[in-house]
């Protein structure tokens, strides 16, 4: 035994007898670190609860009071891994049979020979060395994996900035209209709903607004799963971005030409770099909604969904072979949107997930899409009928605005504390006023105060949440709040909406304030996952409604229910 690992251990000895201690602690106190001697059991146990770091104990059996057992069997319900020897002149297999049962397993018989002494402590502390070299193996497995989960996150934080990036996935929820008050459903608005299986993922998008108003979305799936697929998603992706951002300056060609330029040059590029048997799968859609326009190449896509102002579903085939590496000429449709209501394009992870009764959601796909007047209903239908989706998911969901709106009011209120409940109330009596039963929405005016007491402290006030928690910590929130609202002069303006879809009413309700708008990173790495919102009042507004978009400046914020 190497004496050096001796002078790193703590031992403490239980005799009754002073002579014998001094004899023993002659001989062995020298080579610990610590030997500490106590002459009764209950002593030592007192000395073991109030320090535990001990490597080995030594006692006697026969000791005033509790003897070595009852004291071994009191020590290690405190510590379970403390070695013991046991010093004994009374051995026979019953009294053998209990001290093994306790769990001591070194004995040394009395009168105490110190070369057995020294044998049982070598053995004894071999074990202790074996212990902490096992102990020592495990932590350094321990930390290597502590280590590889914080890689693994690290990489996979980096990994999803890397793809929103190049995706430019800031659009959460988006308008693209004609007037100045998306409120009132002058335009259209598109909805992106995105979740990666995995770090990365083999779908990609784009969503880019060109300078004369139409919209470009451009959706890739790259064939397999992980990084190969993900790089050839995201190579196309960004391709497609820069083709669009270069052409956009050209503002004198034509929709079909600007399509055209766009797909033509990026499948072009991605058939030279695919390597053999790999398939890209892509769709580019070129929206004209002042002209109620679609022109879209499908790449081996699933079918575009379409709803028509009466209710029916219309489906758009794919019109192209997937991109591989030989050249065929692009096809590009155009389809008339005049009488279309929604639109929904989408990858096959929508379509290929199995359902709670084992068949693909494609069966449910077309009834759902028909009812959900909004992407988030689209899911909460969806997650009736699905666990999860077992793949990449990118859906893209395109409505027009309600057409038939049975009334719509605006009303006005100062930046003051004591007006929030009025404004809550004001949009309770129009519910009344029209009708409905407001006690069945209760959950919604939770939503509705939530959004108001946010355009109020967060929005007008621009107390940040930091600031807010720092406030309330110190005692010195309603202080604040009614210091910062004295000579403010903003106001939120509160928007009622009550229309019908198909055979469906909803209460659309926008609260806008004047602030900076709601930040970014309120919607940091959601895509459409709201789940993944920060902030307990987020969660708590998207929980209590089925509607819930904000505006593309993020400074109005539009929540809603279903009535029938």
């Amino acid at each position: 035994m190497d004496e050096s690992f001796l002078k790193s251990l703590n031992v403490l000895y239980v005799e009754d007898e002073v002579d014998i201690i001094q004899l023993v602690e002659k001989r062995f106190a020298p080579k610990f670190n610590q030997f500490l001697s106590v002459t009764s059991a209950e002593e030592a146990l007192e000395i073991f609860k109030q320090n535990s770091n001990f490597d080995l104990i030594l006692t006697d059996y026969l000791l005033p009071g509790l003897n070595g057992i009852e004291f071994a069997r009191k020590i290690l319900q405190i510590k379970s891994k403390v070695p013991f020897i046991l010093i004994t002149g009374y051995v026979d297999m019953q009294f053998l049979i209990e001290a093994i049962n306790v769990g001591i397993t070194q004995f040394v018989s009395k009168p105490i020979q110190f070369k057995l002494l020294r044998n049982a402590i070598n053995n004894t502390v071999e074990s202790v060395v074996l212990e902490h070299l096992l102990n020592k193996s495990r932590e350094k497995e321990l930390e290597l994996l502590k280590y590889k989960d914080m890689y693994n996150t690290i990489q996979h934080d980096a990994t999803l900035r890397k793809e929103l990036h190049i995706m430019r996935n800031d659009m959460f929820k988006k308008y693209f209209h004609d007037g100045d008050n998306p409120v009132t459903y002058n335009g259209w608005q598109v909805e992106v709903f995105y979740k990666s299986l995995d770090i990365v993922s083999g779908d990609t998008y784009t969503c880019r607004t060109l300078d004369n108003g139409n919209v470009v979305i451009f959706i890739a799936d790259a064939m397999g799963k992980g990084v190969s697929a993900a790089i050839t998603s995201l190579v196309s992706v960004s391709l497609t971005n820069y083709l669009i951002k270069q052409h956009d300056s050209n503002k004198c060609i034509s929709s079909e030409e600007e399509i055209r330029f766009i797909a033509e040059q990026c499948v072009s590029f991605m058939r030279e770099n695919l390597v053999e048997d790999e398939v890209l799968c892509a769709i580019f859609a070129y929206f004209d909604f002042k002209e109620n326009k679609l022109q879209y190449a499908s790449f081996s896509m699933p079918r575009i969904l379409l709803q028509t102002t009466t209710g029916s579903i219309e489906k758009l085939p794919s019109n192209n072979l997937p991109i591989m590496p030989y050249v065929v000429d692009i096809a590009i449709d155009s389809v008339d949107l005049s009488n279309v209501s929604k639109v929904a394009l989408f990858t096959d992870g929508i379509v290929e997930s199995e359902t709670k009764d084992g068949v693909l959601y494609s069966a449910y796909l077309n009834e759902n899409f028909s009812q959900s007047p909004f992407l988030k209903s689209f899911f909460n239908n969806a997650y009736t009928y699905l666990d999860d989706f077992y793949d990449d998911v990118t859906l893209f969901f395109i409505r027009r605005p309600f057409t038939n709106i049975i009334k719509e009011k605006v009303y006005y209120f100062p930046t003051k504390y004591d007006k929030l409940d009025e404004a809550s109330e004001t949009i309770r009596q129009e519910m009344v006023d029209c009708c409905i039963d407001v006690y069945r929405h209760d959950s919604f005016f939770t939503a509705l105060s939530e959004c108001i007491m946010n355009a109020y402290e967060h929005g007008n006030l621009a107390i940040t949440f930091a600031i807010k928690h720092e406030l309330i910590k110190n005692g010195d929130y309603e202080e604040e709040l009614l210091k910062k609202e004295k000579n403010n002069d903003k106001m939120i303006t509160i928007r009622y909406v009550y229309c019908n879809d198909n055979e469906s009413k909803y209460i659309i309700v926008g609260i806008r304030d004047e602030g900076a708008g709601y930040p970014e990173t309120v919607f940091k790495n959601a895509i459409g996952d709201t789940t993944k919102f920060n902030g307990r009042g987020i969660k708590i507004i998207d929980y209590y409604t089925d509607i819930f978009f904000f505006s593309e400046d993020r400074r109005e914020i539009f929540i809603g229910i279903k009535i029938k």
